[in-house]
């Protein structure tokens, strides 16, 4: 009797620990690269298909659940006083957001997109037509991209929600109207949209994570690289970062600045990250590893060589028409790591490259290497870091 005892004690802390060494090792995954591509291209792209085919390979080989990409999709200049702006944001969204999606789809890449400038016709929002213009592209993102139809009755299909095993996702529009320096929109969420997020957060107390993303930072100073650098005006004061930080978000996602710099406030980590391919020689994206105690992130960036003459555009904004790799042999290597944990009271540990204290914030500015030369003083690339093995 008492061996049997020993047997059934033996069997049960086997399987037991079998199970949390699986739960351990086994952890899923989401990528995120926001700005892709942020240009408005044919699939295939003559010129650059072969280097997007690579990053896409690169992205799929993570095997991630879903891709996210924080905003800026395509060139989205689809308006104009003189054009019939009706019809040609529906022409040209068919075109380039069917493209976008064909791509995704030959990749088997599961996505989620937020609303960036380049979707409502780019920053910035002076003109009266170009206001005019703002439900129509809405209505083409959301015709599109099919996300959750879940959002505040004012921005359905372009703020919305998801639940994926242990976590929890809100995409922000952060486009809302209101007078500021780019005219009749204001980028931030409140009213409306800011409560329908307190109420996400509110009725999903069981997730064990919570990620936003939107597509301007809101803390700052940030690295920018052929960007005009919209943030969120009123910064960590704001009350869109306030609520995530009395909700205990765990990290918010954005784009715009094609850089990467990685801010820790308030037990919340910023990722400002991405690339501008065609103009700039560098591009990245973001993997993180959910476990059922914490996040592994990590930063991987490639070096992109920009060539020939300009793409065409259905405006002056053109990037360039051939885009190879810099270093084939080389691919992607990291610049960041991070490993968030619940519970501690550093949340943030084993800080690498990017991740790192002294790397928070930067004033550090760029602009497309097809510049160089032009002025005086010009600067094309960043400084590189990265994570030594």
């Amino acid at each position: 009797m008492i061996k049997g005892y020993y047997l059934f004690i033996s069997v049960w802390i086997l399987f037991s620990c079998s199970g949390q060494h699986t739960d351990h090792e086994n952890p899923w995954t989401f990528v995120s690269m926001p700005d892709f591509l942020n240009v408005d291209c044919d699939y295939p792209q003559s010129g650059w298909e072969e280097t997007l085919d690579y990053i896409l390979t690169a992205v799929e080989n993570e095997n991630p659940d879903f891709l996210l990409v924080p905003g800026d999709l395509v060139m989205g200049h689809w308006d104009d006083p003189s054009w019939n702006s009706q019809d040609t944001i529906i022409k040209y969204a068919d075109r380039y957001y069917s493209a976008w999606k064909a791509r995704m789809k030959a990749h088997k890449l599961t996505y989620y997109t937020a609303v960036g400038d380049h979707e409502l016709g780019d920053n910035p929002w002076k003109d009266s037509s170009k206001v005019a213009a703002l439900p129509a592209y809405r209505d083409a993102f959301k015709e599109h991209l099919q996300m959750p139809n879940n959002g505040p009755e004012h921005l359905k299909g372009t703020a919305f929600w998801w639940k994926h095993k242990n976590a929890l996702f809100i995409s922000v529009d952060v486009f809302e109207y209101g007078e500021s320096n780019q005219g009749s929109v204001r980028a931030g969420v409140t009213g409306a949209q800011l409560q329908w997020v307190e109420k996400i957060l509110t009725e999903n107390p069981d997730a064990t994570y919570r990620i936003i993303m939107g597509h301007t930072p809101v803390l700052g100073p940030v690295r920018k690289w052929s960007s005009s650098g919209l943030m969120i005006e009123e910064g960590p004061s704001s009350d869109f970062w306030q609520l995530m930080k009395e909700y205990q978000v765990d990290a918010y996602l954005c784009g715009e600045v094609h850089a990467i710099t990685c801010t820790a406030r308030d037990w919340i980590m910023q990722i400002a990250h991405g690339g501008l391919i065609g103009y700039n020689t560098r591009t990245n994206y973001l993997i993180v590893k959910v476990y059922k105690d914490h996040l592994e992130m990590e930063i991987k960036e490639i070096e992109l060589l920009p060539s020939g003459e300009h793409l065409w555009q259905t405006k002056s904004n053109r990037p360039l028409e051939k885009v190879s790799l810099s270093n084939p042999e080389t691919g992607f290597y990291t610049v960041a790591k991070v490993d968030l944990q619940r519970g501690n009271s550093e949340k943030f540990v084993n800080r690498k490259g990017y991740f790192k204290k002294e790397y928070e914030f930067s004033n550090d500015q760029a602009t497309a290497i097809f510049r160089k030369g032009t002025r005086p003083g010009i600067i094309t690339e960043l400084p590189k870091i990265v994570v030594e093995n």
